[in-house]
Protein backbone atom coordinates (compact mmCIF):
# COMPACT_ATOMS: atom_id res chain seq x y z
CA UNK A 1 0.00 0.00 0.00
CA UNK A 2 1.42 3.39 -0.99
CA UNK A 3 2.11 6.06 1.58
CA UNK A 4 2.98 9.73 1.58
CA UNK A 5 6.50 11.13 1.82
CA UNK A 6 7.04 13.53 4.74
CA UNK A 7 10.00 15.64 5.77
CA UNK A 8 10.39 15.04 9.51
CA UNK A 9 11.82 17.77 11.73
CA UNK A 10 12.03 18.53 15.42
CA UNK A 11 10.97 21.43 17.57
CA UNK A 12 11.62 21.21 21.29
CA UNK A 13 12.52 17.51 20.85
CA UNK A 14 9.04 16.83 19.40
CA UNK A 15 8.81 15.34 15.88
CA UNK A 16 6.66 16.96 13.19
CA UNK A 17 6.13 16.11 9.54
CA UNK A 18 5.26 18.08 6.41
CA UNK A 19 4.23 16.45 3.14
CA UNK A 20 7.24 16.70 0.87
CA UNK A 21 5.32 18.30 -2.02
CA UNK A 22 4.66 21.38 0.17
CA UNK A 23 8.39 22.02 0.60
CA UNK A 24 10.18 24.20 -1.94
CA UNK A 25 13.65 23.98 -0.40
CA UNK A 26 15.61 23.71 2.83
CA UNK A 27 18.07 26.42 3.85
CA UNK A 28 20.74 26.64 6.50
CA UNK A 29 19.81 29.19 9.11
CA UNK A 30 20.71 32.71 8.01
CA UNK A 31 20.26 36.23 9.26
CA UNK A 32 16.64 37.33 9.17
CA UNK A 33 15.86 40.99 8.61
CA UNK A 34 13.31 42.04 11.25
CA UNK A 35 10.43 44.26 10.22
CA UNK A 36 9.23 47.24 12.25
CA UNK A 37 5.99 46.85 14.18
CA UNK A 38 5.76 43.12 13.47
CA UNK A 39 5.73 40.98 16.56
CA UNK A 40 4.99 37.48 17.67
CA UNK A 41 6.09 34.44 15.76
CA UNK A 42 6.81 36.38 12.52
CA UNK A 43 10.56 36.95 12.65
CA UNK A 44 11.07 39.03 9.49
CA UNK A 45 12.15 38.46 5.90
CA UNK A 46 14.95 36.79 3.96
CA UNK A 47 16.15 37.02 0.38
CA UNK A 48 16.07 33.72 -1.50
CA UNK A 49 17.61 34.20 -4.95
CA UNK A 50 16.01 37.60 -5.37
CA UNK A 51 12.64 36.71 -3.86
CA UNK A 52 11.79 38.29 -0.50
CA UNK A 53 9.90 35.85 1.71
CA UNK A 54 8.52 36.18 5.24
CA UNK A 55 9.87 33.85 7.91
CA UNK A 56 8.17 32.69 11.06
CA UNK A 57 9.16 30.52 14.00
CA UNK A 58 7.13 27.34 14.50
CA UNK A 59 8.54 27.08 18.03
CA UNK A 60 6.76 30.31 18.96
CA UNK A 61 3.65 29.46 16.94
CA UNK A 62 3.31 26.26 18.98
CA UNK A 63 4.06 28.05 22.29
CA UNK A 64 7.27 26.14 22.99
CA UNK A 65 9.94 27.91 25.07
CA UNK A 66 12.02 30.44 23.13
CA UNK A 67 15.50 29.43 22.07
CA UNK A 68 18.41 31.35 20.61
CA UNK A 69 19.01 30.42 16.98
CA UNK A 70 22.23 28.64 16.07
CA UNK A 71 23.83 27.59 12.83
CA UNK A 72 22.16 24.20 13.33
CA UNK A 73 18.64 25.63 12.95
CA UNK A 74 17.00 25.24 9.56
CA UNK A 75 14.62 27.36 7.50
CA UNK A 76 12.19 25.26 5.48
CA UNK A 77 10.73 27.18 2.52
CA UNK A 78 7.15 26.00 2.18
CA UNK A 79 3.90 26.79 0.44
CA UNK A 80 1.14 27.76 2.85
CA UNK A 81 -2.26 28.67 1.42
CA UNK A 82 -0.69 29.63 -1.92
CA UNK A 83 2.05 31.76 -0.33
CA UNK A 84 5.75 30.98 -0.19
CA UNK A 85 7.30 31.53 3.23
CA UNK A 86 9.99 30.20 5.50
CA UNK A 87 9.54 28.39 8.79
CA UNK A 88 12.31 28.01 11.35
CA UNK A 89 12.72 24.57 12.92
CA UNK A 90 15.33 23.09 15.24
CA UNK A 91 16.57 20.45 12.80
CA UNK A 92 15.47 18.13 10.02
CA UNK A 93 15.86 14.50 10.95
CA UNK A 94 14.55 12.42 8.06
CA UNK A 95 12.36 11.94 5.02
CA UNK A 96 9.91 9.13 5.69
CA UNK A 97 7.11 7.42 3.85
CA UNK A 98 4.13 7.14 6.17
CA UNK A 99 1.86 4.32 5.10
CA UNK A 100 -1.91 4.39 5.58
CA UNK A 101 -1.68 1.80 8.38
CA UNK A 102 0.89 4.01 10.19
CA UNK A 103 -1.41 7.05 10.07
CA UNK A 104 -3.96 8.00 12.72
CA UNK A 105 -6.42 10.90 12.49
CA UNK A 106 -6.73 13.57 15.18
CA UNK A 107 -10.08 12.23 16.50
CA UNK A 108 -8.45 10.42 19.45
CA UNK A 109 -6.30 13.37 20.53
CA UNK A 110 -7.28 15.43 23.59
CA UNK A 111 -10.20 17.76 22.89
CA UNK A 112 -8.39 20.83 24.29
CA UNK A 113 -5.65 20.47 21.66
CA UNK A 114 -5.74 22.89 18.72
CA UNK A 115 -6.34 20.42 15.92
CA UNK A 116 -7.21 22.73 13.04
CA UNK A 117 -3.71 22.53 11.54
CA UNK A 118 -3.06 18.85 12.28
CA UNK A 119 -3.56 16.16 9.63
CA UNK A 120 -2.90 13.37 12.05
CA UNK A 121 -0.17 11.36 13.72
CA UNK A 122 2.26 9.06 11.98
CA UNK A 123 3.67 6.06 13.84
CA UNK A 124 7.14 4.82 12.87
CA UNK A 125 8.70 2.21 15.16
CA UNK A 126 8.48 3.85 18.62
CA UNK A 127 8.25 7.41 17.27
CA UNK A 128 5.11 9.52 17.02
CA UNK A 129 5.24 12.21 14.33
CA UNK A 130 2.69 15.02 14.36
CA UNK A 131 1.69 15.62 10.74
CA UNK A 132 0.91 19.24 9.91
CA UNK A 133 -1.69 20.49 7.43
CA UNK A 134 0.31 23.35 5.94
CA UNK A 135 -2.69 25.01 4.26
CA UNK A 136 -4.39 25.33 7.65
CA UNK A 137 -1.29 26.09 9.73
CA UNK A 138 -1.97 29.83 9.82
CA UNK A 139 -5.35 31.34 10.62
CA UNK A 140 -6.79 33.97 8.24
CA UNK A 141 -5.71 36.65 10.75
CA UNK A 142 -2.16 35.25 10.88
CA UNK A 143 -2.04 35.11 7.07
CA UNK A 144 -2.97 38.81 7.01
CA UNK A 145 -0.06 39.54 9.36
CA UNK A 146 2.30 37.60 7.10
CA UNK A 147 0.94 39.37 4.00
CA UNK A 148 1.45 42.73 5.72
CA UNK A 149 5.05 41.76 6.47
Amino acid sequence: MAGTQHVVFSINQQLFGIEIFKIKEVLNYRKITPLPQVEGFIKGIINVRGAIIPVFDLREKFNFPAMEYTRFHVIIVVEISGRIMGVIVDEISDVLEILQEEFQTTENLPSNLQREYLKGVGKKQDEMIILLDMDRLLSPEELELVDAA
